[in-house]
């Protein structure tokens, strides 16, 4: 019987950055990993800022923290909508708590503030939320790509190389 595939995560909601979920969704298939698209309805069809669609595999509160390796928080206004849900927050401080590698990019750090995963680390992010992470605890840094400990942020698409070059080094580990 094969091994089992490594999960990784893929969070969604209305309004998110068409490449910062789908990127990182299709590196991480690429890369070996079972990746599942979580968000608040499961079986529903969220649409990226362009219209884009993905179709969630599970709610939040249906994956088992525990058993997550990686958690990719994409940007776009997503994250506003997703930090409202308290099984997101859960999701996210319980997949950090068991030792995933959490990785955010742009907006997406909207989402581990309110899981209150980032004081004390440093990262970066969109410049326009620079304030919520400095407010929560980070050390902002104005870099493409920063990694502390098994956090991973980024702060636009084009960073996105760097990103999941440095999410897949650190699941590796």
């Amino acid at each position: 019987m094969p091994a089992a595939r490594p999960l990784a995560v893929v969070l969604a909601e209305n309004i998110y950055e068409n490449l910062e979920l789908h990127y990182p969704r299709l590196r991480l298939i690429e890369a070996g990993y079972e990746v599942k698209v979580a968000a608040p309805k499961a079986g529903e069809t969220y649409a990226s800022k362009e219209g884009y669609p993905v179709k969630s595999d599970c709610t939040f509160a249906e994956v088992d923290a525990k058993q997550v390796k990686v958690l990719v928080v994409p940007g776009g206004f997503a994250p506003d909508k997703l930090r409202r849900y308290a099984d997101c927050n859960r999701f996210v401080a319980e997949c950090w708590n068991a030792g995933a590698v959490v990785g955010f990019i742009c907006h997406g750090g909207w989402v581990p503030i309110s899981a209150k995963i980032v004081k004390g680390r440093r990262g970066t992010s969109v410049n326009a939320i620079k304030d919520d992470l400095e407010n929560a605890g980070a050390a902002w840094l104005d870099e493409p790509c920063v990694v502390d400990g098994r956090m991973v942020t980024a702060q636009v698409p084009k960073d996105l190389p760097a990103f999941m070059a440095a999410i897949l080094k650190l699941a590796a580990q």
